[in-house]
Order: C-alpha cells, then sequence, then structure tokens
C-alpha cells in the first residue's frame, strides 16, 4: 500500500487566450519489489476567470485527498510560517481586505513579520522562515519587547494583531492545537507623535511658500485633507461651487502603475467645503495649466501622475520649513524650542483639528474631517485643552493663591 503523505501541491496559471488555473500534486505507486514511486499528476481546476485563486487550491486540495482514498490528511505544523501566510491565511483573508489597507496590510506583514531575524535566535532565521509549530508564546513576546525599543506604538500593536489572526487561523484548518500569540502582553513602547503646529508656526511657514506649494499647504491646514486624498484630486472633482469631492486617495504602498485607491474610509467619501479665498486661488491654478483634461490631477508630477507623498514633504514643507528658521535668525528674532521642527502631514491635519475647536463644535470638526465617530476627532486629533477647562484651572489658581495671601496677611499682623 503506497503511504499517506500531506501535500498542498500548487497552483499556476495556464493558457495564453484563456486563461485557466492548473494543479500540480504528486501520487506514489506502490511497485512490485515493494518500493514506491513518485508520480506527478496536472489536472486544469478552472478558468481563472471564474475561480479565484485560493478557489483553485482548495479544489486541488480536495483532489489530492480524493487519491489519497479519502482519508483525513492532517495539515503538518512542520511548513514554515511564510508559506502558510502565502498559501492558506492570504488566500482566505485577502478578498475581505480594503483596497485602500490591503497593501499596507501586505507590505507590514512582509516588512515587519515575514522579513524580521527573531530575537534571540542564533541562527539568524526571519519568523518567515521558521515552523509553525516552533514559534511560543516566549520567542514572540521576546521578539515584541525588542520591537518597542525601536519602533513606534502602531508597528508594535499591529505585529500582535497579525500575529494574533494568523495564528488563530493555522487552528481553524488544523495546523497547530493552541495559538502562541493569545496572551501577548504590550511592552511599554515610544509616545506617539501628536504635532500641531501654532498659529505663529502657521504663520512663518507659510511666509516660506509661494505658488502651487503654498497653496497646497493652505488647503491641507484649512481643508484637512489626507496626503493622499490631496494629491488624488483631479479637474472633475470642482463640481459644485464651494466645494471639491473627495473619492480618490493615492497609496505609495502600491508596487503596481495605478496607485489610487478609494479612501480610508465610507465617511471618507465625500465633500469638502472651500473658502472663498481658496477657491480663488485654486481656480488661478487650475486655469494656468496645460492639461485641463478633466481626468487630469489638479497638482500632478511633470510626467501627469499624483506627486510622490514623502518626495513632497522632504523636497518641500522641510526645506520651507528650513527657509523660515533662517529668515527669523538673519532678522533677530528668538525662535522658541521645537519651533517649526517635526513637522509632517498627520500634523497639518491636528492643526485643522485643534484650531477648528475655537470656531465650530466637535459635530463642525468632525463632519469637517470626515470622521466616522466624534471619539475619532476629539481623542486623537483634538490636542487643544477646552476653554472651560483652562477657565475653571485659571480659577482653581485664583481662589487657592487669594487663599494663601489671606494667610500670609493673618500671619504677618
Amino acid at each position: 500500500m503506497p503511504r499517506d503523505r500531506h501535500q498542498a501541491g500548487w497552483v499556476e496559471e495556464v493558457g495564453k487566450r484563456t486563461k485557466k488555473w492548473m494543479g500540480f500534486y504528486y501520487v506514489y505507486a506502490a511497485q512490485d519489489d515493494g518500493t514506491e514511486r513518485r508520480l506527478r499528476r496536472k489536472k486544469v481546476l478552472g478558468l481563472k476567470s471564474q475561480m479565484k485563486k485560493w478557489e483553485a487550491e482548495k479544489a486541488l486540495q480536495d483532489l489530492i485527498d480524493k487519491e489519497a482514498g479519502g482519508a483525513n490528511v492532517q495539515p503538518s505544523p512542520a511548513y514554515t510560517f511564510g508559506w502558510f501566510w502565502e498559501n492558506r491565511f492570504r488566500p482566505v483573508k485577502e478578498a475581505g481586505w480594503k483596497a485602500s489597507s490591503k497593501p499596507k496590510t501586505i507590505r507590514f506583514v512582509q516588512n515587519y513579520i515575514l522579513k524580521a531575524k527573531v530575537a534571540g535566535e542564533k541562527s539568524g532565521r526571519t519568523f518567515g522562515e521558521m515552523a509553525l509549530g516552533e514559534i511560543d508564546r516566549f520567542t514572540l513576546q521576546t521578539h515584541l519587547n525588542g520591537l518597542a525599543t525601536s519602533f513606534s506604538k502602531s508597528v508594535v500593536t499591529k505585529f500582535r494583531v497579525y500575529m494574533k489572526s494568523m495564528f488563530d487561523e493555522a487552528i481553524e484548518q488544523d495546523f497547530i492545537e493552541k495559538n502562541p500569540a493569545r496572551r501577548l502582553s504590550l511592552p511599554k513602547m515610544k509616545a506617539t507623535c501628536e504635532r500641531v503646529l501654532s498659529e505663529d508656526e502657521v504663520v512663518e511657514l507659510l511666509s516660506a511658500l509661494d505658488g502651487r506649494d503654498r497653496l497646497i499647504i493652505r488647503m491641507f491646514l484649512v481643508l484637512g485633507l489626507r496626503p493622499g486624498e490631496m494629491f488624488a484630486l483631479r479637474y472633475n472633482d470642482r463640481i459644485h461651487p464651494s466645494q471639491i469631492r473627495i473619492d480618490e486617495s493615492v497609496s505609495e504602498e502600491l508596487d503596481c502603475g495605478d496607485k489610487l485607491v478609494a479612501p480610508k474610509t465610507e465617511a471618507s467619501t465625500s465633500y469638502v467645503w472651500l473658502p472663498r479665498s481658496i477657491e480663488t486661488e485654486l481656480d488661478f491654478w487650475l486655469d494656468g495649466q496645460e492639461d485641463k483634461n478633466p481626468e487630469a490631477f489638479m497638482f500632478p508630477s511633470k510626467v501627469g501622475t499624483p506627486l510622490n507623498l514623502n518626495n513632497f514633504l522632504n523636497r518641500h514643507i522641510k526645506p520651507a520649513a528650513t527657509r523660515a528658521l533662517t529668515r527669523m535668525a538673519e532678522e533677530g528674532r528668538e525662535v522658541p524650542a521645537g519651533f517649526l521642527a517635526r513637522i509632517n502631514h498627520q500634523a497639518f491635519r491636528r492643526t485643522v483639528a485643534t484650531q477648528m475647536q475655537k470656531t465650530g463644535t466637535v459635530k463642525d470638526v468632525q463632519a469637517h474631517l470626515r470622521h466616522a465617530t466624534p471619539a475619532m476627532t476629539v481623542g486623537v486629533y483634538m490636542k487643544e485643552i477646552p476653554a472651560s477647562v483652562r477657565a475653571a484651572v485659571e480659577q482653581l489658581d485664583l481662589k487657592l493663591r487669594a487663599a494663601s495671601d489671606s494667610r500670609e496677611k493673618g500671619r504677618v499682623q
């Protein structure tokens, strides 16, 4: 009798005109002398237009199980973590990921998990090279603690979330019996940067800019657009007077040519109010552009594609901040500590929320930033202490100082 062996086989796309999924696997035939001979088999599983890859892989596995005599072949924990991600986890989960978050998820898993060298592993292996069955809680917790010393809170928390999710799926598919990431503890992490620009910083930064760059920064600081949304704006997004449509976003995580995806959330797809001064400046800019095609980008690169988010930050925004600081020093003005330092795209959006709370309600700010809930607006973006709290603190200080002064006068008398 031939021995039962666990195998997953593999699936490939074949055909020139009509694309199909072809499954490849092995069978082991018993010979007259008692030995076995391994034979490769292949079978067309279906048309690519009618079947996703993970469906083809499932059909292949069913075929392999049937060839093995109907035996319930159990998956092996000896498969590497990288193999499980590519052949079992991603095919099952990928269809449910949002288009805007999908490339970020894939990039994170590849860079921070699969390619990451395991802390304390003398052989220098990565998680992707380790077998599912040999990754334990101690290994994960040690690595998580190491991440917290060098990376942001976002990286540390995502590592724990993704690891738990992948091992949960490995249990569901019978590769392992328990989840080593289930009880991981979050270590003490680096504080998240919550940079907000003051009114003086806004004034100095804008004074060091002109033309297109000044308009873009003004739109960042007033409209509260995410950078991907800003650089995805097209001529046909100016549909209504005093409004601009937000229905696309640039994703720098995508490796393919088309980097446009849907905005971050459903609430993000909306219209943003254009103040008259920005509307006038924007229309003046658009009138001066050569390409006025409705699909043309408002702020294109030299080749007509969306501007690169990080390039714009490093080549235009940060140099402008440096010019502003230099001019202030040359004019003999005092430069406060940290003035115009650590500027990034997120700081602009937080600045909008923080400054706008002086002119509108939380609901107004939530609607303007297109957040799904007020909690996101208040908890993450509004960084200024409310006027009522400031007034109460001032009154408390006044009361305590009055009591102290009264007691001191009594002692003197």
